[in-house]
């Protein structure tokens, strides 16, 4: 006579089949948020670094430029290129100094130049 537990063990209770033990999807998913994090970061470490160029276009468009070149004075420490000694008694000039007839042209020259010092080395 057959065995009813042998014979029907696996139609009542099928038999596990047996596979290696899958380890998840953590590391597929740590790796996708380091990714994330590192876009972000880098993201933000590219908005920051322009941020002085910014702050001088929405100076360019100022229609006081006595006010505005004080704003300019206050980016000087984040220029990368020191500005020469003409371009700062200009720009005091331009700060300090009676207003001036061609006061916006002098601005903007001082602005393209301001510019150029943000974004060079000397070497």
């Amino acid at each position: 006579m057959p065995d009813p537990i042998a014979d029907l063990a696996d139609i009542v209770e099928p038999a596990i089949p047996v596979a290696a033990a899958t380890g998840g999807d953590w590391p597929v998913v740590a790796a996708g948020v380091a990714s994330g994090l590192a876009l972000l970061l880098g993201l933000y470490w590219h908005w920051r670094r322009r941020a002085p160029r910014r702050a001088l276009q929405r100076l360019r468009i100022r229609t006081d430029p006595q006010r505005a070149a004080g704003e300019l004075a206050a980016l000087l420490p984040q220029f990368k290129r020191a500005p020469e000694a003409q371009w700062r008694e200009e720009l005091q000039r331009l700060r300090f100094g009676p207003p001036q007839d061609d006061a916006q042209a002098v601005f903007e020259r001082l602005c393209r130049e301001a510019e150029t010092m943000l974004v060079s080395r000397v070497s």
